[in-house]
């Protein structure tokens, strides 16, 4: 009988910052994170009848560009070769993408023009951008998809005001930002947060307001929980 049953369609999106400052470390842990992210998604699907994950990758420093120029794929499909960092932190150009993304297929986004699940997007950066990104960050949220959209933050080795600032007007109301202290804890914190959040969101498919608030709060519930559980040597 599930055969049959068309399953629901789940997008995980990373915008990464890949500028100069991200190299070496910092960048190293994003991709073993996103290796580690996509063998164990792909084993959830496997146990999930209800949800099929899709995987998109933007990358941003003076341009921005889909890994692989893939606008989303399939998890099982996903080829990921290293990311390498070098140049600005033009973060406007990566919300320029993920717009044309997050919008419905009849106007040329990926998103179902009826029912789907709210996708997870999680942004993570090293310092504040070189430009001004609010002009297309407020065209982003006059996306339904972006408005329901379970986001996170990850604020890696700093102690910037501009760039805190930054990643909780990404989040609005419905995520968290989490600040990484140290990049040797980088690739822990993605895959808590990543896994936690898809396992929550793959049982709770809807797109419904009450249900995604609902859902939003149990994920971060959820992620804080794992979180805590990091002991603070480790930090």
């Amino acid at each position: 009988m599930n055969d049959r049953i068309s399953k629901q369609k789940l997008n995980l999106m990373l915008l990464v910052d890949t500028s100069t400052s991200m190299r070496g470390k910092r960048i190293g842990q994003v991709n073993s994170a996103i290796r580690d992210v996509q063998k164990y998604l792909t084993e959830l699907e496997g146990e999930n009848s209800n949800v099929d994950f899709y995987l998109t990758v933007i990358t941003f420093s003076t341009t921005a560009s889909l890994l692989n120029g893939d606008r989303e794929k399939k998890i099982d499909d996903f080829r990921f070769d290293d990311i390498k960092a070098g140049g600005w932190s033009n973060l406007h150009l990566a919300y320029e993408t993920l717009e044309t993304l997050l919008k419905k297929e009849k106007y040329g986004g990926i998103m179902p023009d009826f029912g789907g699940v709210a996708p997870i997007l999680l942004l993570l950066t090293d310092g504040h951008p070189t430009e001004k990104a609010t002009e297309q960050l407020d065209r982003l949220k006059e996306l339904p998809w972006f408005r329901v959209a379970l986001k996170y933050g990850i604020a890696i080795e700093l102690d910037d005001e501009r760039t805190l600032r930054c990643l909780n007007d990404f989040v609005s109301d419905n995520g968290d930002v989490v600040e990484c202290y140290d990049s040797g804890m980088l690739e822990k914190i993605i895959k808590i947060i990543v896994l936690t959040a898809s396992k929550v969101k793959s049982s709770h498919s809807s797109v419904h307001a009450g249900e995604v608030q609902k859902t939003g709060e149990i994920v971060q519930q959820e992620v804080q929980s794992a979180l805590s559980d990091v002991d603070d040597w480790e930090w």
